[in-house]
């Protein structure tokens, strides 16, 4: 049982660590950030994640002996039972004990998690699933993440590979994926997908709108600027919007048949989209999935945005 009710959230990423200091409530009282440095090594990044974490204590107020533990969200294949990052191509990672690395360094207890893993856990703790034991995560950015959380618990599988639904291949012959595969979830609807997308539209002359807001953001066309063109009525971004939905649609109902959720949350900075992404989502589950699972399940937008990785490593001392 917790003693202080008090955790910190780290979000370990390939640029930047994250801090958080996280209450039961999932509030963030503090934060701390530094840069991951990924060239100084599993020891100088460790280093550099007690300095982020002594930040957000400074500016709690409080010290580690306040804290029931410490969780971390990590890029790529972890072993949650050893505290070992497996495998990760953002931190150039293999068989890195990062657990034992930080709780020799903090003097506190350390669990560690896949973080998409974590944004779903987060989601699940007080956001979008919050009182929904049986929910399929995506996390939409520069890739395609994914968590299945079924019973309450993280599903990973055999060897902690479950939930790697960005490389589910949905378009045989399709864009060439960052695993080597062809046609992946990732390839066709993650915010690197659509912005790929958004730039073969301008160069063909059918997008003046994307041609427009990329020109005011000093020639740069990401996944944002196909959404705001798409809510100016550019029939070219609403239809990589929808393709990218229908994608997504076709493998939640392989899921939705499959697992049977209650709840599909879409999160990432690609899920800012809205229902011009969900609606076909939903159509496609409505098509392909099986009547009576399909009946059922719902799909939303994440509510957490950035933080529900913080908040979900938080939680992960008191699962």
């Amino acid at each position: 049982m917790a003693e202080h009710g008090i955790a910190l959230g780290i979000d370990l990423g390939g640029t930047s660590v994250k801090v958080g200091v996280v209450n039961r409530a999932g509030e963030i009282l503090s934060r701390g950030v530094r840069p991951t440095e990924v060239e100084k090594g599993p020891s100088g990044v460790a280093e550099n994640i007690a300095l982020a974490v002594e930040d957000a204590l400074q500016a709690a107020g409080m010290q580690l002996s306040g804290l029931d533990g410490v969780g971390v969200g990590t890029p790529g294949i972890c072993d949650a039972a050893r505290g070992v990052v497996v495998s990760s191509g953002n931190l150039n990672w293999k068989n890195v004990p990062l657990a034992d690395l930080l709780q020799r360094r903090l003097g506190v207890p350390v669990r560690l998690e896949n973080d998409a893993n974590c944004a779903g856990l987060g989601e699940q703790w007080c956001g979008a699933a919050r009182g929904h034991d049986h929910v399929i995560l995506y996390t939409l950015g520069t890739g395609v993440g994914g968590a299945l959380i079924l019973g309450g618990r993280i599903y990973g599988g055999a060897t902690g590979w479950a939930g790697e639904l960005g490389h589910i291949r949905v378009a045989p012959g399709g864009p060439a994926c960052t695993c080597g595969l062809q046609g992946c979830l990732e390839a066709v609807s993650s915010a690197t997908a659509m912005a790929r997308e958004g730039r073969e539209a301008v160069a063909a002359g059918r997008s003046p709108a994307m041609a427009r807001l990329a020109a005011e953001q000093g020639g740069r066309l990401d996944a944002r600027v196909v959404i705001t063109a798409a809510r100016e009525g550019d029939p070219a971004a609403q239809q990589i919007l929808r393709q990218a939905g229908e994608y997504l649609g076709i493998v939640s109902a392989m899921l939705v048949s499959a697992l049977n959720p209650e709840l599909i949350v879409v999160g990432g900075g690609a899920s800012h989209a809205g229902d011009f992404l969900l609606e076909p989502m939903r159509r496609v589950i409505a098509e392909q999935a099986m009547p009576g699972p399909a009946s059922i399940v719902r799909v939303v937008q994440a509510s957490l945005g950035n933080d529900a990785g913080l908040i979900g490593a938080a939680t992960l001392i008191w699962r």
